[in-house]
């Protein structure tokens, strides 16, 4: 989910079905769990699996919908770099949330689960994880489009 880009061709196809990618992605998630532990928990884990992920995909494929409606312009601007700090902070802090909760959660299927301070740190790790993913893939994107302009010129 972003935006400073045209969606690519598996986040099309997945906004378009939620719910049919919702549960192929539920059943990846519940069937470890289902081989190592009992019939509930694997049914409460994929049920919330599930729920995650077709609410992910729902708010993407309106998303979608939203920039097409208002004819949104996909040329690159807005980066994290030049978000204000309470933007980027707000938008953290939201993402934070459900991924420690997940985390915490899948943690639970396991003999020794991880406490609500280990899934905090896991989920800061994500999170930084994605950002920092997010930055390399700008400056690469930066970076090829200086080099197509020097070709060119």
């Amino acid at each position: 989910m972003g935006g400073a880009n045209p969606p690519l061709a598996p986040q099309v196809f997945a906004a378009r079905h939620p719910a049919a990618c919702a549960t192929a992605a539920a059943l990846l998630v519940a069937i470890p769990v289902g081989l190592a532990s009992a019939t509930f928990r694997t049914i409460l884990v994929g049920t919330c699996a599930w729920v995650l992920f077709w609410a992910v995909l729902r708010l993407e494929r309106r998303r979608q919908a939203h920039y097409a409606r208002i004819g949104y312009d996909t040329a690159p601007h807005g980066s994290w770099s030049t978000a204000r700090p309470r933007a980027v902070l707000t938008t953290v802090l939201v993402a934070w949330g459900p991924v420690t909760v997940f985390i915490w959660l899948v943690g639970r299927t396991q003999d020794d689960p991880y406490g609500w301070t280990a899934s905090a740190v896991f989920g800061v790790l994500a999170i930084a994880g994605g950002y920092v993913g997010d930055r390399l893939k700008a400056r690469r994107r930066t970076r090829d489009r200086t080099a197509a302009d020097q070709d060119a010129g």
